[in-house]
């Protein structure tokens, strides 16, 4: 026990101690050029907040129908012979296949969209209309 706290006292003396870590000064940091002003282009952080939800959703909607299938499986695999329990796994498989489709159906019809109308939703930039 004296030994685990010897060492420790060593490990955490490390980030405590800069010379033992052999830190470094950061030195001066100094903003990027490029940061726009504050309230230029609304409509371009708006065109980004959609872009970005409409990606966030895409994503946790498929992860959600993977991990909803594993659980299906898993369901499936334990069910032990049970009719009742293997007709209950069978349909959740189905169903979490139906919402992956539905995931990727909306996924392509965005795609669609992005190549009819000729603008970048998902891969790029989109920019509502000036008026």
């Amino acid at each position: 026990m004296k030994q685990l706290i010897t060492i420790l006292a060593i490990f955490f003396s490390l980030f405590i101690l800069p010379s033992l870590a052999l830190a470094q000064d950061l030195g001066k940091i100094s903003a990027p050029s490029s940061i726009p002003s504050a309230g230029t282009n609304p409509s371009g952080f708006v065109a980004s907040l959609i872009r970005n939800g409409i990606f966030l959703l895409v994503i946790a909607a498929f992860i959600i129908g993977v991990i909803w299938m594993i659980f299906a499986g898993l369901r499936f695999i334990f069910a032990g012979g049970d009719e009742k329990a293997i007709a209950s796994a069978w349909g959740q498989i189905y169903w979490g296949l139906i919402g992956l489709v539905v995931v990727v159906g909306a996924f392509a019809i965005i795609k669609l969209v992005e190549t009819f109308f000729n603008v970048q939703i998902i891969s790029g930039q989109f920019n509502l209309p000036q008026r």
